[in-house]
């Protein structure tokens, strides 16, 4: 098979998969159905996998493989690229995807239709990087939409309905946008590929002007809000926190991200991009320090976890935007700056995805969320049969990872971060966000604390943790582990995928004494934030930031405000 084929599979086999999970759907004895749900996850999850080992090394050789799916013309067909940013995407949701599907075997949702969508999504997120027109582009993020509408509301816990609900609606009003900037471009360019839409608009005198500027705003800020970037995130925590676990896992490590990395093609082939990107820069900086404020205020354990989605992917976009900018500027750091984002965005996906499916068991085993309330869920899950604490395990390494402990991956992905950026106002905004992750993460630890009871609570009925839980757990725990101890290579092969430096995002000076001092303050800083948090004023403060007024119209009018900014950023000087 040609390797411009290969390229092609990843999107291609999760819709086989899906397809024959459906036929598992119509099988009506159980045994024929399991064995063909089962398949088309085999198919859809892991087949990918030889696709990419095959193709990593002509990718690493600088290789791309284009092509148009069906052997359509090029003017007609629906046109691919598929290079390393593609290649490592893929890499980031496969990876989570499938430790994600394998846990629901255990803790549900499960079944044909479950896995279905659950595959149809994995391809949308796989065609939404490799896809070189902005229409395709509307109609990857328009189905992997509608795939997690529906994947949120499997839950059927309460308000899971009312949270898919505020989801769609938000989202399907920002792709409103989205569609009318792709038409705006269309109009003045008369092409719908990123290259011929940036080849018409430099034709123009004007670059396309006013129309053009808001047509790129448009889009922009609808793909923004998939990002979850403030102040367009008003529609996430409660999506995360009231989905099923794996499915929280894969919304947050790959959902939020592939729609930013897919912009990435778009915006560096326009001349706005760099301004797109500045804006982006200051906006991730922001949502990381207002992220992990919200995030400390909270009572329940997933919703906590989902603020620090917001406030994690604020690093990811604040590295993002300086990559965009500086290559949009002709600067090779820019390079650097890309590769620091996606590092991060990888590891984050494998401990926040870790941290979703160990505290989601911890607390079903408890049948308890809020964090002042749960104490001694290890000592409750080992009642339930869990004669290994690996869900206690996997919570610490999770936690000590998002928290940028040394030598766990966050710690190596976070100095890449902040070397990259160098000093400035952003490096400073994510440092104390740092300072307020360590805090949370603190507070959130207190689920696994001895108990005050003589005895530790009783499972709750029916609940035992299985072996695919656990499996999934120690897949993502290995991935963490694996990343820090072995983040030169992991950054090196990230570098050499984006066809940057060779030497990678993470500095030669990982572990200096000076690297290790800074961590040091910023644990030591987050701790003392934990003791101030549960001080009465500390409290008093917290509920004024937890109860504060929300409404579903906030979201509508969040949007427009991030619009109008974002076109108004883009006018000046103009």
């Amino acid at each position: 098979m040609a390797p411009s084929d290969l390229a092609s599979l990843p999107v291609f086999l999760p819709l086989a998969g899906a397809a024959l999970a459906m036929v598992a759907k119509a099988v009506k004895a159980a045994a024929p159905s399991r064995a063909l749900e089962y398949a088309g996850a085999f198919i859809g999850l892991a087949l990918p996998w030889a696709a990419l080992v095959a193709l990593a090394p002509g990718l690493l050789g600088a290789e791309v493989y284009t092509g148009v799916y069906g052997a359509w013309n090029g003017l007609l067909g629906i046109g691919y690229r598929f290079d390393g940013l593609a290649w490592l995407v893929n890499v980031l949701g496969f990876s989570v995807a499938g430790a994600a599907w394998v846990y629901s075997l255990g803790a549900g949702p499960r079944g044909p239709g479950f896995t279905a969508i659950f595959l149809i999504q994995a391809a949308s997120l796989s065609a939404a990087i490799s896809t070189t027109d902005v229409f395709n582009l509307f109609v990857c993020l328009e189905v992997l939409g509608m795939a997690s509408y529906v994947l949120v509301a499997w839950s059927e816990k309460p308000g899971a309905y009312l949270a898919a609900f505020s989801y769609l609606m938000v989202s399907a009003a920002a792709m409103v946008f989205f569609l009318l900037g792709v038409y705006g471009l269309y109009r003045l360019t008369g092409s719908l590929s990123y290259q011929g839409i940036a080849g018409g608009l430099a034709a123009l005198a004007d670059g396309g002007g006013a129309l053009a500027r808001a047509s790129v705003a448009s889009i922009a800020a609808a793909v923004a809000l998939r990002v979850a970037v403030m102040p367009l995130y008003g529609w996430l925590p409660d999506a995360h926190a009231l989905a099923a676990h794996a499915v929280s896992a894969v919304l947050s490590g790959v959902l939020i991200k592939t729609p930013l990395f897919a912009l990435s093609r778009f915006l560096l082939a326009l001349p706005t991009g760099a301004a797109i990107g500045e804006l982006a820069c200051y906006a991730g900086a922001l949502t990381a320090l207002g992220g992990v404020i919200v995030a400390l205020s909270q009572t329940d354990a997933k919703r906590l976890l989902a603020y620090h989605s917001i406030s994690q992917i604020g690093y990811v976009t604040a590295a993002w935007g300086a990559g965009v900018t500086a290559l949009g500027r002709g600067d090779p750091a820019g390079a650097v700056l890309l590769a620091a984002a996606f590092l991060h965005a990888l590891y984050h996906a494998w401990f926040k995805g870790l941290l979703f499916l160990s505290v989601g068991t911890a607390t079903d085993a408890v049948g308890e969320r809020d964090v002042y309330m749960v104490r001694g869920a290890g000592a409750t899950l080992r009642a339930a049969g869990e004669r290994v604490p690996v869900t206690m395990l996997s919570f610490a390494v999770g936690a000590l990872a998002i928290s940028a402990i040394p030598p766990l991956s966050g710690y190596a992905s976070k100095t890449a971060i902040v070397s990259a950026l160098g000093q400035s106002w952003t490096t400073l905004a994510l440092t104390v966000a740092s300072v307020g992750t360590v805090a949370s993460f603190i507070k959130l630890s207190r689920i696994f604390w001895p108990s005050r009871r003589s005895r530790p609570a009783p499972p709750v009925a029916g609940f035992r943790p299985r072996a695919s839980m656990m499996a999934a757990q120690l897949f993502l725990l290995v991935l963490c582990l694996a990343g820090g101890l072995a983040a030169p290579v992991v950054s090196a092969l990230v570098a050499g995928f984006l066809g940057g430096d060779a030497s990678g995002p993470v500095p030669s000076y990982l572990f200096s004494a000076s690297n290790l001092l800074k961590s040091l303050a910023i644990t030591s800083a987050g701790a003392a934030l934990f003791g101030l948090a549960l001080t009465k004023p500390g409290r008093f403060l917290a509920e004024l930031v937890r109860e504060r007024p929300r409404a579903f119209h906030g979201l509508f009018v969040a949007f427009g405000v991030g619009l109008a900014v974002m076109t108004f950023w883009l006018g000046r000087g103009s």
